[in-house]
């Protein structure tokens, strides 16, 4: 049975690591590769200070259940999950996804063309939605959603803010600091770190949200 525990299952260690001197690459996963066998648990763990998280978003289509970690904020913070189901998993840290942290466990042994789903966003939006109440639905249905949280930095070059935001019900999203792009009507020039703002998403593209408008206060 896929779901039988072997007596000598192993458990293994991946590293969230971030490293402002990396170059290209100052967050990743450690090892970001790794091939483990069915029963076997992987604990995720932060190895510092900093935001993180784990999103499964390929997955075996016999996995039934969303693979997602809590936010991690500091040293020591983890998440562990069994693997019972072989084949091909992918998944990447979501606020650090378009600096290239993701990674790939092979569970005995990889998938073949056809044999894994992709969990992305929105289908784990739909999923948080579940028992949420009708606005959240309604909101996350409309391509909106409406969001608080702290800004951490402002580039009005770059029309972009980063913002440590508070879990977004209607995205599914749990607390993230993330880098936004700002729609050029915004006007950025009387934001600055540490300002608590309201804002609202707009999607942008399959799995990117843009801020439509933002204002002062939660």
């Amino acid at each position: 049975m896929l779901t039988a525990t072997p007596a000598f299952a192993q458990e293994y260690t991946i590293k969230e690591v971030t490293n402002p001197n990396g170059g290209e690459h100052p967050y990743y996963f450690s090892p970001d590769k790794l091939t483990i066998q069915p029963g076997d648990t992987v604990n995720f763990i932060d190895a510092q200070d900093d935001m993180h998280d784990v999103m499964f978003i390929n997955v075996p289509k016999k996995v039934d259940e969303m693979i997602m970690s809590p936010m991690h904020q500091k040293a020591g913070d983890k998440f562990s999950y069994t693997f019972t189901v072989p084949g091909t998993y992918q998944f990447h840290c979501h606020p650090h996804e378009k600096l290239g942290m993701k990674g790939t466990i092979i569970v005995g042994k990889p998938s073949k063309p056809g044999e894994t789903k992709t969990m992305d966003h929105h289908e784990m939006a739909e999923h948080a939605a579940a028992g949420a109440d009708h606005h959240h639905e309604a909101v996350s249905a409309s391509g909106l959603a409406q969001g608080t949280g702290i800004i951490n930095s402002v580039d009005a070059d770059k029309h972009t803010v980063s913002i440590t935001h508070d879990p977004i019900k209607s995205l599914g999203w749990p607390e993230m600091k993330m880098l936004f792009t700002v729609d050029s009507g915004v006007d950025l020039s009387a934001f600055n770190a540490g300002d608590a703002v309201s804002f609202t998403l707009k999607s942008s593209g399959k799995d990117d949200y843009a801020i439509a408008s933002l204002k002062k206060g939660k």
